[in-house]
């Protein structure tokens, strides 16, 4: 009696014992034995694919918010004392809104192998400075020490709109789930982005001339919308599905360097500077994908993603909240040029500008503080069929405090003799005494940088929203 019940426990029991891949129930999800989205590399040459294209199409929109304030050098309770600076001051709300329609294809090269190209075309770059709980009744916060304004609110950029890049990207997957189940994908990957867009230039949509010329502020040009920069990007990602999730992480790193004939590339390689190159960002993901539905045999499935993002960002040269503000300035302490270089003066122990190098002109791109970043993303996808799938998604971006014109004045590792240091120096400028501490940063304006000046934002928050569409052929 007992074994009979025993079998019959068995008997009802197997079906249960399936493999993972296969339904467990006439209603249950098909598991599918592809990767995740985070780690799909489309390929070519295998037996019954020979070939794979696809085209995309993505529609992002995000908006910005940060709260624009300023150091105080005041000396009063709770301000600062002795120098010290205790508190900042608000200036300004920041908003900006960007809407960007990608376009772009990934061609499989080779088994697991895939080349992509991306082409991100910014539909409308709108900017704007406003009060900030009644910051605007104290225009002082905004002047410099003889009295002129360095800007006034509200503050208002022209739209802007057009390609700022171009990026070509090769991917590989080293190990991949699906040809070997025992082993995680892990997708290495390169990319470079280039600056092919005009180049951006400071700019006041309320001013008579909306973007001067630095050199020459009764001439305007172009808004622009390229940061003119040349990108290097390395990443890595390793995923391994189970069952109905797919958990995944990833490090990627993100180089900059400046095009020549950008505004930013003009003033990257002065003698004295000491940031001539954007922020080093390192960027490291956690997430993981939950497939609860698929069709395996008509390629249809639905994925919801969850991710966590958590970037550091080096101190650099940049376009700041306040690069269209400060460089469209024209307070006398911001437009006034300062020397390329400095040279011994007649008496041989003073130092004095040297008339014969360029002089520098303020383009509103300043030094800033190293700063993290922390972002959480929720995403899914939608695989119609075979040859169709639909990603939409939503993210949320926090920004640490950080200054925004931080350069300091001097750079001390990179000494000359007493006459080409500037002021740069120590002791008395005689001929029995002195000597260099340094050199002068070219890109060092006491208005905005010195302790008492400097800008900072903070509370800054990102809302980013995005709907793409794929044909697979």
């Amino acid at each position: 009696m007992t074994a009979g019940i025993l079998g019959a426990s068995t008997f009802v029991l197997a079906p249960t014992m399936a493999r993972a891949d296969e339904p467990v129930a006439a209603r249950a999800p098909r598991l599918m034995s592809e990767t995740g989205e985070n780690t799909t590399v489309i390929d070519a040459f295998d037996k019954d694919d020979p070939f794979d294209l696809n085209l995309l199409l993505t529609l992002r929109q995000a908006w910005k918010h940060a709260k624009i304030r300023r150091e105080t050098a005041l000396n009063q309770p709770g301000l600062s004392d002795g120098g010290f600076v205790s508190s900042r001051e608000n200036v300004a709300n920041y908003a900006q809104s960007v809407t960007t329609l990608e376009v772009g294809t990934d061609i499989g090269i080779f088994r697991d192998l895939a080349l992509s190209f991306r082409a991100p075309i910014i539909l409308a770059d709108s900017r704007e400075l406003t009060d900030l709980d009644g910051s605007s009744n104290n225009p002082q916060r905004l002047q410099d020490p003889s009295g002129d304004a360095l800007f006034s609110l509200p503050f208002k950029s022209p739209t802007r709109s057009g390609i700022d890049w171009i990026s070509v990207a090769l991917n590989y997957a080293i190990m991949n789930q699906q040809r070997d189940p025992a082993k995680p994908t892990w997708v290495v990957g390169v990319e470079t982005r280039i600056g092919v867009g005009s180049r951006l230039h400071a700019c006041n949509d309320n001013a008579a001339v909306k973007c001067p010329d630095p050199a020459n502020p009764t001439v305007g040009r172009d808004a622009g919308i390229s940061r003119g920069m040349t990108d290097y990007i390395v990443q890595t990602t390793l995923s391994k599905r189970m069952g109905y999730v797919e958990p995944y992480g990833g490090l990627k790193v993100l180089f900059e360097v400046p095009q020549s004939n950008s505004d930013f590339g003009k003033t990257s390689d002065l003698r004295g500077t000491l940031l001539n190159r954007p922020p080093v960002v390192g960027t490291v993901t956690a997430g993981m994908e939950v497939i609860p539905w698929e069709r395996r045999e008509a390629f249809q499935r639905f994925a919801l993603d969850f991710k966590a993002i958590g970037s550091y960002h080096s101190p650099g040269r940049d376009y700041s909240e306040l690069f269209d503000a400060l460089g469209s300035s024209q307070a006398r302490s911001l437009r006034s040029p300062n020397p390329g270089a400095y040279r011994a003066g007649p008496d041989g122990f003073t130092s004095v500008p040297d008339p014969n190098a360029a002089p520098v002109y303020f383009n509103g791109i300043t030094d800033q503080q190293a700063f993290s970043s922390f972002s959480g993303r929720f995403g899914l996808t939608m695989q119609a069929g075979e040859y169709v799938k639909f990603t939409a998604g939503v993210g949320l971006t926090w920004i640490q405090n950080h200054l925004i014109t931080a350069a300091d004045a001097c750079n001390p590792d990179v000494t000359g003799d007493i006459g080409t240091s500037g002021p740069c120096r120590t002791g008395a400028q005689s001929a029995a005494g002195g000597s260099a501490t340094g050199t002068p940063n070219p890109n060092h304006r006491p208005v905005i940088d010195l302790p008492g000046r400097r800008f900072s934002v903070d509370d800054t928050t990102i809302v980013d929203l995005w709907l793409s569409g794929v044909v697979m052929f």
